[in-house]
């Protein structure tokens, strides 16, 4: 997977948390965003704690 800056995906999880209506259609891209890049909010979770710490070694089988 090509390298994604960990700012941009905090933005979309904090997108996905929100509950402003006026974010709606924002909410809705980083929705589909986060699923095409990295299949779940979970995992796009997992990878920002995988930047933070070196020694977290993420394996999908």
């Amino acid at each position: 997977m090509k390298r994604m800056p960990t700012a941009l995906v905090k933005t979309w999880l904090f997108l996905l948390k929100s509950k402003d209506p006026k974010l709606a259609r924002q909410k809705f891209i980083a929705y589909q965003k986060i699923k095409k890049l990295f299949g779940s909010a979970d995992l796009a979770q997992l990878y920002l704690e995988q930047d933070r710490d070196n020694d977290i070694e993420v394996v999908i089988i």
